[in-house]
């Protein structure tokens, strides 16, 4: 059994604010940095530090691309299937941090966004029936992808962000595994008053997991629904941490972790994450994790 990360590269031009710009303004930053990140690459990362063997897929720029190449292979991460592409750009974000942690996102698809149908087939070449899929909303190609992963049986994991309209126009009922935030949640249920009741209904086949900040996580087995409350610390960039409860507890799941034993897993590791800066860097080890003394709330 393999993993396979099909997603984003992108590289984080992060700024330090007092306040996200608003408009007409001219905004002095406290600092900048340049981090490794896309869902893609930060899942990836995050699988790999978790314990699980992973695969990514995607495409960078030639030019630019090396260094998320470099971030992955230090990770573990394999990426024989990251494609270079000539005379495209590596996707990347511009970031604002305000002084709470909180964070907002400027978006450039880049080589993401040149992901195709003759790559797709190419690399799912190499993946058969029980193999795990995880796909995120930032890369191109995504209905073909799921398509042709579910004729391989391969199991496919799907955070469905950014949410857009595009998501609406996948072939939802493909996918095992959803893992929403609650925004993700309220769009994907028709603003429900009961999302996991409508999404039950809608995809009866499907996991649902759901994160809702402060109020902790939900996670919908098939059979019964379990809650995780959060770990308490200082929130310092929160851009990562919902990249990083996916990695943790799919690779808890995989490793055969129990689904309790998995949420709280994956709690542990995003909140380690939010208390330091940058997405991919921000990702702790398994041995962090499991090591740490955060109190549960």
């Amino acid at each position: 059994m393999k993993i396979l990360n099909f997603g984003s590269l992108n590289l984080d031009y992060t700024y330090e604010v007092s306040h996200f710009v608003r408009p007409g303004e001219t905004l002095a930053a406290a600092a900048r940095s340049l981090n490794c990140g896309g869902k893609g690459l930060n899942q990836a990362i995050a699988l790999a530090k978790a314990g699980c063997s992973v695969y990514m897929a995607g495409a960078v720029g030639s030019e630019d691309g090396g260094i998320l190449l470099n971030q992955l292979n230090r990770a573990g991460v394999n990426t024989d299937n990251v494609r270079q592409l000539v005379d495209i750009a590596t996707g990347n974000a511009f970031i604002q941090v305000d002084g709470n942690g909180e964070n907002c996102i400027v978006l450039y698809g880049g080589a993401n966004q040149a992901v195709d149908e003759a790559m797709a087939d190419e690399i799912l070449s190499g993946f058969i029936s029980g193999d795990w899929l995880i796909l995120q909303n930032e890369i191109s190609c995504l209905p073909y992808i799921m398509e042709k992963a579910h004729e391989k049986k391969m199991i496919i994991v799907l955070n469905p962000s950014p949410m857009n309209e595009n998501v609406l126009r996948l072939p939802l009922h493909y996918v095992d595994y959803f893992l929403l935030n609650k925004d993700e949640a309220e769009v994907l249920s028709d603003h429900a008053e009961d999302p996991f009741a409508a999404l039950k209904e809608r995809y009866p086949d499907a996991k649902i997991v759901i994160t809702r900040g402060s109020e902790g996580s939900d996670y919908w087995n098939g059979n019964e629904l379990i809650h995780q409350g959060i770990f308490k610390v200082e929130a310092v960039d929160t851009t990562g941490a919902g990249d990083t409860f996916t990695g943790f507890f799919i690779s808890s799941l995989v490793r055969g972790l129990s689904d309790r034993d998995a949420l709280r897993t994956a709690a542990r590791a995003s909140a380690i994450a939010v208390s330091r800066k940058g997405a991919g860097a921000s990702v702790p080890s398994l041995d962090e994790v499991l090591s740490c003394s955060l109190k549960e709330i």
